[in-house]
């Protein structure tokens, strides 16, 4: 009975480190939605810097010929839990990154650069974290289960 009641009341170990994946995620792709409108409102070049050895990111704002840590409190730097991370960032047209550090560009005038970010954690099998799709022209982030590669993106899209 006392095995009965465990399994209702606590949650598996299995579904709380899913749920901390999707919390990433979704804020991963707030973020993007944050630097992307500012950028537009404000008329001012942002980024997303990934640091993926260090697995946080921070939104920076074009200040004369540099860039600085963007103030919005929502856009300061993040962490990532240990038990989540990054396993690939890949801007289209450049390398897949792993490690080191990456950026994503916002221009004033409505464009980002098109974007892939996998991000999986030490639970999920291998390929079954979610993968984020940045849309260049309008900055709209699509989140798909799994490990997606940008060739496989197509046939996703047309069974939308």
């Amino acid at each position: 009975m006392i095995g009965l009641i465990a399994i209702l009341v606590f949650p598996s170990f299995g579904s709380l480190e899913l749920s901390r994946l999707k919390v990433q995620a979704s804020r991963i792709q707030a973020g993007v939605h944050l630097a992307y409108n500012l950028s537009v409102m404000e008329k001012t070049n942002y980024r997303l810097a990934f640091d993926l050895d260090e697995q946080c990111w921070v939104a920076e704002k074009k200040e004369g010929p540099a860039y600085v840590p963007a103030t919005n409190e929502l856009l300061l730097k993040h962490c990532l839990p240990e038990s989540v991370w990054i396993d690939e960032l890949e801007v289209l047209d450049r390398e897949l990154f792993r490690a080191g550090k990456e950026y994503v560009y916002f221009s004033p005038f409505g464009y980002s650069e098109p974007a892939r970010i996998y991000i999986t954690n030490e639970v999920n099998e291998r390929d079954s974290g979610y993968t984020l799709f940045l849309q260049s022209a309008t900055g709209e982030i699509k989140v798909y289960e799994g490990r997606v590669e940008y060739k496989d993106l197509e046939d996703l899209q047309k069974n939308e």
